[in-house]
């Protein structure tokens, strides 16, 4: 007795927005195609995908400036 799954639901392709190539050896004119790369759909970054493998990559946050602590209640 076989199974079948009827309700396949078909994913559209997606164009990529960036190709990613191994560099080339020997000064040759092209590398391999290695991955893909996408504007990630949260942000300001890039979903990519590597030899089956997918990494997010995101620009560093803003780190906020340090406030120094102030003390409650205390004169000298």
């Amino acid at each position: 007795m076989t199974t079948t799954t009827e309700n396949q639901t078909a994913k559209t392709k997606q164009v990529p927005d960036f190709y990613i190539f191994e560099n080339a050896a020997n000064g040759e004119k092209s590398g391999k195609p290695a991955g893909a790369g996408f504007a990630h759909k949260k942000g300001n970054g890039f979903t990519l995908l590597i030899a089956g493998k997918r990494y997010a990559a995101f620009p560093p946050k803003a780190k906020a400036a340090v406030q120094p602590e102030e003390t409650e209640g205390k004169s000298a």
